[in-house]
């Protein structure tokens, strides 16, 4: 459903993307993560036809955005990080507005902006936007992304600024709209990124570090930890890390066996296991050991 190709940009001498190519599918979502700087909206501006690569191609369906600019943005609802609206307009009015600008019929547009505001669970809607909450502004300016009925969707921080209510709300939404919808999105959330995102891509100074499936990368770049918790006076001749907690002791390791040995060692010398625990890295945890 969206295609890139080798795609590059070049502001002068800097290279903000280099050599980009993924592709998603129909109905997936798939989020880009990277640190400030790393080429994120860059990409999603190219996607969108706001700039145009120095090098590379992009395909919304069978439309190239270059050549085919105005049949690929036909397809497309777009959420920028920064999204302003008419402050003096309603959210009916704002919503009518461009809905006659993609020339969606009367009818149609009123049941279609009925519908969007009762699953936004956005109230108020003849109040002023210049009144609203930034949440409520961000709830509006998601409607307006969907008003012409696009199959793909690029998000740009969809939820930045906002409270965790409305950032979970929001991402929620998103969710919601998988299948239906082809989405991409940039985050800085790493957990929305892991909850929601089918597939993701990691970027770092304009490269691509990882990509692929959330958990394949987590197993793939992360690890799990395990964690014996015993009671023992004497620990002489334990080679594992072994820290005081709670009046417990507690080892570490990526082993399982060395865990397992460690644990039939305390019950030779009379100690008490407690329990063994396990902790597989998060999508934050693979992110902060790739980008730094």
């Amino acid at each position: 459903m969206l295609k890139v190709e080798n795609v590059s940009k070049k502001y002068g001498d800097f290279q903000a993307v280099d050599n980009i190519s993924f592709r998603i599918d129909k109905g997936e979502i798939f989020g880009i993560v990277g640190p400030n700087g790393a080429g994120k909206t860059s990409i999603i501006k190219m996607i969108v036809g706001l700039i145009e690569p120095s090098e590379g191609e992009i395909w919304i369906s069978r439309y190239n955005i270059k050549t085919m600019s105005e049949e690929a943005k036909q397809l497309i609802g777009y959420l920028p990080e920064e999204s302003p609206v008419y402050e003096d307009m309603t959210a009916i009015e704002y919503l009518d507005f461009f809905g006659e600008i993609y020339g969606v019929e009367r009818r149609e547009l009123k049941e279609r902006v009925d519908a969007i505001l009762n699953d936004l669970n956005l109230k108020h809607r003849n109040r002023k936007l210049g009144e609203m909450s930034k949440g409520m502004r961000r709830k509006v300016a998601i409607a307006r992304s969907l008003i012409n009925n696009p199959p793909v969707l690029v998000y740009d921080e969809p939820t930045s600024g906002l409270d965790p209510i409305t950032s979970n709300y929001v991402m929620e939404y998103i969710r919601k709209l998988k299948g239906e919808k082809t989405i991409l999105l940039t985050t800085h959330n790493l957990y929305q990124a892991e909850k929601i995102c089918d597939r993701i891509m990691i970027l770092k100074d304009g490269r691509v570090v990882a990509a692929g499936p959330v958990e394949e990368i987590k197993q793939r770049f992360g690890g799990v930890r395990y964690a014996l918790w015993f009671r023992l006076n004497n620990i002489s001749g334990i080679d594992l890390p072994v820290e005081n907690r709670n009046g417990c002791r507690v080892a570490f390791s990526s082993n399982i066996e060395n865990i397992n040995a460690l644990a039939r060692e305390v019950s030779r010398r009379g100690g008490e296991i407690l329990k063994i625990e396990h902790h597989t890295s998060n999508l934050e945890e693979v992110f902060l050991k790739m980008v730094k």
